[in-house]
């Protein structure tokens, strides 16, 4: 069942659908990275993201294709559209599903040995899951099969990965008012650290309070009574 504080963002990318739908043969990846951009700013509506901010709009079409492909179900029956304008993000999810069956090498080669394509299949199989089309252990899976690489690239990835997830878990409890102090904001970090399963450096406060503003425009009072900072 999708958590409440993500129908909205579902709902504007099932309407841009309805838009692809019908326009797709005169649309470049370009124009839909624009359509995705203005129906988020006319419902203020923050993309996902971590520390980089670069193509927040470009990188939101892993939500797009996310939505149309496991939440719509229209891949088999419309794989033109997707083929045209959403070829990359195609890639992305067959590298995501690689990874997750322990395929690392091989999905680090179809990546074209690039971290970000890796940390883009990444973001696929993270949005599933915040959008409830997949289960958490997926993601953790993902993290723990990177993570025993020998390939210092993959590792780094894996572990980069793992803050951002924490960070963003952390940030989204925040937002739905489950974690309300410090001591439960605490404990839920140590918990989710102790459900991926591996060593990395755990997310600063000044991180999820980002994501927090960012992303879920979480107020700058609770973030501070709940990180213990000034924001």
């Amino acid at each position: 069942m999708v958590k409440e504080i993500y129908r909205e963002r579902i709902k504007v990318l099932t309407d841009i659908w309805s838009l692809l739908m019908e326009s797709w043969e005169s649309l470049s990846r370009e124009d839909v990275i624009e359509i995705v951009k203005n129906a988020y700013t006319k419902k203020n509506i923050k993309p996902f993201r971590g520390f980089n901010a670069d193509g927040l709009y470009e990188k939101e079409l892993v939500s797009l294709f996310v939505v149309g492909k496991y939440g719509l179900g229209l891949f088999e029956d419309n794989k033109q559209i997707f083929d045209k304008l959403l070829s990359k993000e195609e890639d992305y999810d067959e590298i995501s599903r690689l990874i997750i069956n322990g395929s690392v090498n091989e999905a680090f080669e179809k990546s074209g040995n690039n971290k970000e394509v890796l940390a883009r299949a990444l973001r696929t199989t993270f949005t599933k899951i915040v959008f409830s089309f997949e289960s958490e252990d997926k993601m953790y899976k993902s993290l723990r099969n990177l993570n025993i690489s020998e390939k210092d690239e993959i590792k780094h990835t894996s572990r980069s990965f793992s803050r951002f997830y924490t960070a963003f878990k952390l940030a989204e409890s925040i937002a739905e008012g489950i974690v309300r102090d410090r001591l439960t904001y605490i404990a839920t970090k140590k918990a989710i650290a102790i459900s991926i399963g591996i060593e990395y450096p755990l997310p600063k406060a000044d991180y999820v309070a980002l994501i927090a503003k960012e992303v879920f425009n979480v107020n700058k009072k609770v973030l501070n009574k709940v990180l213990g900072i000034k924001v």
